[in-house]
């Protein structure tokens, strides 16, 4: 029962790590100007592309953590290394960008440390051995998060932001006191060449992502990046799941039982993805309350944010099948020759069909078009990966289509009384209460369709009943 006693950690620090996120963008939003805004989008994008470059050896962390931990060191060494380069393409990255306030001596300083903290294995080593740590760690970085969010409403500059995410970072990097051991580096380094075309697949989507920016900027102006950036607040309401995927994907490489462990979890990880993306479906303006009331008015935006509770929910299922399918992969290095890669390939061809649609699709309907178009590419993409998935029937009929199902049944549902309003507190316990009502919808729902929700609730009970039974 230990594996439910971590997952269990898990959601009780994704319940903080929502308050956190919640606040904390609600704190950023509110306070950074749109110029500020957009240079933050930016930074995201240039982070983004750096540890790409650096997952030619972080990515494998886990994979060989798992099956010898005795490589810490050598590891950790090695992230180090790659930790330079990847500063200095983030930085080449933030140079194209110079007419928009991105090049600044502060913030490449505080991406070098990012990236530093990136580079550290321990995060990786507590997913796959000891995962109840790795959650209740979790739970303090969130505590900083929500400290960090009284910071930035005293400061509310980009580089304070960074600066708080940097502290966030800090409690899993620093459990671990195990020194780099730069002298066995580099036979690492040799053993992971293997791996670099599959990496190197992964830096090129990750580019080709960042380019992307320029055809929203060509399409839509500055004004879409701020737009953009503001739907991406929205999505960090599933940010505390994240933690649940990284102990799924520890758990995929350690047991025998993949599929069974996959459907488990994605029915937790998943389930925190569709209330709120049936949220944004019903109650469009509660959110944008939250985060952007000046936007209240703004109709388009609005109609986006319905429609990016469909891409959010995809996202999820993509995230999730993304896992599956690497955790699937019993190799300690993946190649080209394996699945991951080959749908990976797949999204990579799609790249130029994606900047027309993009485009277009910007220059007549504005941000409601570029949503139009990531709802699109998110079905192609985890079409590739359900392809390439051999338990792919399982995933689809016991856990996908009910969650899609699932979002139906709350926006028909009656609305509540609540209106938005710009006061902070008010937008806040609205949205709340509203996500506490389509939750308990949602999980009417699927414990309706789904056998894969009633043995989960049973099993919870059932762990439940013998915690309190020991404490007895």
């Amino acid at each position: 029962m230990s594996v439910y006693k971590s997952r269990i950690l898990a959601i009780l620090g994704g319940g903080l790590s929502l308050v956190a996120s919640l606040v904390f963008s609600l704190a950023v939003s509110r306070r950074l100007s749109s110029e500020d805004l957009a240079v933050l989008n930016l930074v995201n994008s240039a982070y983004a592309i750096g540890t790409n470059i650096m997952a030619y050896v972080t990515a494998w962390y886990p994979r060989i953590l798992a099956k010898n931990p005795g490589a810490y060191e050598g590891l950790f060494a090695a992230g180090l290394l790659t930790a330079g380069v990847a500063w200095a393409a983030a930085v080449g990255y933030l140079f194209l960008f110079l007419p928009y306030g991105a090049w600044d001596f502060v913030i490449l300083v505080l991406l070098g440390v990012m990236f530093l903290l990136y580079a550290v294995p321990a995060g990786a080593y507590l997913s796959v051995h000891r995962q109840e740590l790795a959650a209740t760690l979790g739970i303090v970085s969130q505590a900083v998060k929500i400290g960090g969010a009284f910071v930035i409403r005293v400061s509310p500059t980009v580089d304070t932001a960074l600066l708080i995410n940097i502290l966030v970072s800090l409690p899993q990097a620093l459990s671990m006191r195990i020194m780099p051991a730069f002298r066995k580096a580099l036979p690492l380094m040799v053993y992971l060449i293997k791996g670099v075309p599959f990496q190197s697949l992964i830096l090129i989507s990750a580019i080709l992502n960042g380019l992307m920016q320029y055809v929203i900027v060509t399409a839509g102006g500055a004004i879409m990046l701020y737009y953009v950036f503001i739907l991406l607040q929205l999505s960090k309401i599933v940010y505390p799941v994240f933690n649940m995927v990284t102990l799924m994907y520890g758990s995929l490489l350690a047991t025998s039982n993949k599929e069974n462990r996959a459907l488990v979890d994605g029915a937790l990880i998943l389930f925190f993805y569709v209330v709120p993306a049936a949220l944004m479906l019903k109650e469009p303006e509660l959110l944008l309350a939250v985060v952007r009331p000046q936007e209240l008015n703004n109709t388009d935006l609005l109609v986006a944010i319905k429609l990016y509770g469909i891409t959010l929910l995809l996202s999820g299922i993509h995230l999730h099948a993304s896992n599956v399918l690497l955790g699937f992969e019993s190799k300690e290095v993946i190649t080209l020759k394996d699945r991951p890669a080959k749908a990976l390939l797949l999204d990579i061809a799609f790249f130029p069909v994606n900047v027309i649609l993009t485009y277009v699709a910007i220059s007549r309907l504005g941000i409601i078009g570029f949503v139009m178009t990531t709802i699109i590419w998110h079905i192609y993409s985890l079409g590739n990966r359900l392809y390439y998935l051999p338990m792919r029937r399982s995933l689809t009929i016991k856990l996908y289509s009910p969650l899609l199902v699932a979002l139906l049944p709350p926006v028909l549902a009656p609305r509540l009384p609540l209106q938005p309003s710009i006061n902070v507190v008010t937008p806040l316990a609205t949205s709340a209460n509203y996500l506490l009502y389509i939750a308990v919808i949602v999980v009417t729902t699927l414990i309706a369709l789904s056998p894969l929700y009633r043995q989960i609730i049973r099993r919870l009970i059932k762990y439940n009943c013998q915690a309190y039974t020991t404490k007895s």
